[in-house]
């Protein structure tokens, strides 16, 4: 870990299967890319030392196979399945459960979904690198990463504008699409 005092690491669930009549958006799988990328991040988390302590995950079926996919290159850490993050708002509930469930957690990931993963990272990132933070902006494509640095406070003290964002990858940044 940097320097700072907590990290944030917000993964958006890989990419899914459509669907159809017959099931619902919460019980959407994984398709086979998805499954790919969501092994592949966890090999980024891995690689550059990013195994987070505590993990909140939306109970999706999308997001809990993203993470359960993720995982297996990692230690193993505590997981916690919260109905608040399967959310498609603009990332505010996003940040009541961070208050809320961060805890003492040094680095901190959420599984969750758009818009609110972007929302929540975009609200959050006071500084960082602007070419990282446009590209953000732009497009937070499936099983998009970023990785968020507090240099002070606490969890429940976590307030906008206040981490700098030190990274952000897409699948495709790894060979992946």
């Amino acid at each position: 870990m940097t320097q700072a005092r907590r990290q944030l690491v917000l993964l958006r669930h890989a990419k899914a299967v459509t669907g159809g009549p017959d099931m619902t958006d919460f019980a959407r799988p994984l398709a086979e890319r998805g499954q790919k990328a969501a092994a592949r991040m966890g090999r980024y988390l891995a690689e550059h030392r990013l195994a987070p302590d505590l993990v909140l995950c939306s109970p999706a079926r999308r997001t809990r196979e993203t993470w359960a996919l993720a995982a297996p290159a990692l230690p193993p850490a505590e997981t916690r399945l919260v109905d608040e993050l399967y959310d498609f708002g603009g990332g505010e509930s996003l940040l009541a459960v961070i208050r809320r469930d961060g805890g003492s957690a040094r680095r901190l990931l959420l599984v969750g979904h758009n818009p609110a993963i972007q929302g929540l990272a975009l609200m959050l990132a006071g500084s960082g690198e602007a070419a990282l933070r446009r590209q953000m902006a732009e497009k937070y494509p499936t099983a998009g990463l970023s990785i968020l640095d507090f240099t002070s406070g606490a969890w429940a003290s976590t307030a906008a504008a206040t981490g700098t964002l030190a990274g952000f990858v897409r699948p495709r940044d790894l060979g992946a699409d």
